[in-house]
């Protein structure tokens, strides 16, 4: 009985590794699980991936999920690979994220909540927060500072997004 009984015990320590191991994984899909492209075909492109730039200037923001995110945030953590967004989960908090490719951002919305988005109002989405009838972007959308040249490089990525 006790050889049976330390058989038993010394395979919880494995058991309880296994479990916590599996518990931090992040989940497939936009959240975890994106690996950027072996190279970038734009300046936009990195940003868009890496929150990087071609040129080394900074780019920040503040705002958004803030310390609930493991790793660096960047459009595709919560916008996807293609832009389609989708049912995101940070910490213990879901999110649905909208999709930003060019045809559903310039398109008429379905909902008539504001007028479709233009070059324009997408920077000021990106940097301020604001829609383009004028209304605030929901939390978790953070307002990213970028130089103007890093910003029309992420909004011409952005339009090459189907």
């Amino acid at each position: 009985m006790n050889k049976r009984r330390a058989i038993i015990f010394a395979g919880i320590p494995v058991l309880l590794v296994s479990l916590v191991l599996a518990g931090c994984s992040r989940p497939p899909g936009p959240i975890g699980g994106t690996v950027p492209p072996a190279t970038f075909s734009s300046n936009g492109q990195r940003i868009y991936f890496t929150t990087t730039s071609d040129s080394g200037e900074p780019i920040t923001y503040t705002g958004g999920p803030g310390g609930m995110m493991q790793g660096p945030l960047a459009c595709v953590t919560c916008h996807g690979r293609e832009g389609h967004g989708g049912t995101v989960q940070f910490m213990m908090q879901q999110f649905d994220v909208p999709d930003i490719t060019w045809p559903e951002l310039t398109g008429p919305d379905p909902d008539m909540e504001h007028p479709p988005y233009t070059e324009e109002t997408l920077k000021q989405a990106i940097t301020r927060g604001v829609d383009p009838g004028g209304g605030q972007l929901e939390y978790p959308m953070p307002r990213w500072q970028m130089s103007p040249g890093d910003l029309n490089d992420l909004v011409n990525f952005i339009k090459t997004l189907k």
